[in-house]
């Protein structure tokens, strides 16, 4: 991670949960903090047991049994980061203006030089498929949020039939976002079991392991 702090966002289908997930064990990080309240399917805090063996701590809901609900209940917790700086620390949000909005709790926290904003991009899935869809997406976080995005992740698959080209045709579409908007490609998020050796990707590549998808894969 570049930062102390890293805040992964992205429209559903976009594989930003794998991506926290996967961040946050390479990264031998502190806590992963699940503030997605929009979407109950795919969350990291599913993977709070397997976060454990990592010596890793989940924050979300402090109400009990509350794995699957949809409720906007969040823990204290998730503002710990911001205040102790010995903790590294990733955040799963949704990626929507709805999704977005949590964050706004944290504008006037946040030190730039400590923290990302990243947006995972798949752009085979309609909300993200072209330069203008991510830039419209962009803006709607920004807004909501308060925040300014400032890196993006290559995460397009097509699950178990991805290959090292369909990859490459997102990363051509996410890149004409780059220059207008003054962010860059950070990471690309390239399933494990994928042979990549003879291409080159832009930005960090993650192999990931997939944590919550293993039953489609």
């Amino acid at each position: 991670m570049r930062k102390r702090i890293t805040i992964i966002c992205g429209h559903y289908g976009s594989g930003k949960s794998e991506i926290a997930l996967n961040l946050a064990i390479l990264n031998k990080v502190n806590m992963l903090i699940d503030l997605d309240i929009v979407n109950p399917y795919f969350r990291s805090r599913e993977l709070k047991d397997e976060l454990e063996t990592h010596g890793i701590e989940t924050v979300a809901s402090p109400i009990e049994n509350a794995l699957g609900s949809d409720l906007p209940y969040l823990s204290s917790k998730m503002y710990l980061p911001f205040h102790d700086k010995t903790i590294k620390a990733v955040y799963d949000v949704g990626g929507n203006d709805i999704g977005a909005k949590v964050l706004r709790q944290f504008e006037k926290l946040i030190d730039p030089s400590e923290t990302d904003l990243l947006l995972a991009i798949n752009i085979y899935r309609e909300e993200t498929e072209s330069a203008n869809k991510i830039m419209k997406i962009i803006r709607m976080i920004e807004g909501a949020s308060g925040i300014k995005v400032t890196g993006l992740i290559n995460n397009s698959n097509y699950l178990r039939n991805t290959t090292p080209d369909n990859i490459l045709k997102g990363e051509k579409e996410i890149s004409l976002v780059e220059e207008p908007l003054g962010i860059e490609i950070i990471y690309t998020g390239i399933y494990e079991l994928i042979d990549f050796k003879d291409y080159k990707f832009k930005g960090e590549v993650i192999p990931l392991k997939l944590y919550l998808r293993k039953s489609w894969l």
